[in-house]
């Protein structure tokens, strides 16, 4: 249990670390149906990517003394996180975008098998989805920093 949590610790570092709050300058972008620029699909992001990483942290805590209620959280958060994503009409942005809300659900999956049953998490399937979060979130920064 305490290695498990060790690695969702991890996972919020790594990802405040990777610039996941990177975006444009504003939080109240609305995006266009169409021709939507790349800044002002980042802009539309950002208070959702800032979000992430406090939302990781909270449930984080909370896995330990509830590991079925953050679950449920990260679960709510993820479908936010991909109506986010899916508001997105650049083609550049959207993919990235893309790519860290399906890390970011397979993270979650791993949690939630972990809230099942501790003891038979396995933490390299847990490790990889963090790692791949890692990488999604280092990918969206690189397309919105």
């Amino acid at each position: 249990m305490k290695k498990t949590a060790a690695l969702t610790t991890a996972v919020v570092t790594a990802l405040l670390l990777a610039g996941c709050a990177s975006g444009g300058s504003g939080a109240d972008a609305t995006p266009t149906p169409k021709a939507q620029s790349k800044a002002a699909a980042c802009k539309s992001l950002e208070g959702d990517m800032k979000s992430v990483s406090s939302e990781l942290q909270e449930q984080t805590t909370n896995l330990q003394s509830n590991p079925k209620k953050a679950v449920s959280e990260l679960q709510e958060f993820d479908a936010k996180l991909k109506a986010a994503t899916d508001d997105v009409s650049n083609e550049q942005v959207h993919a990235a975008a893309s790519e860290f809300e399906q890390s970011f659900s397979k993270l979650v999956g791993q949690l939630e098998t972990y809230a099942k049953d501790p003891a038979s998490a396995d933490a390299t399937k847990l490790q990889s989805a963090i790692t791949d979060a890692q990488s999604s979130t280092k990918s969206l920064s690189k397309v919105c920093g």
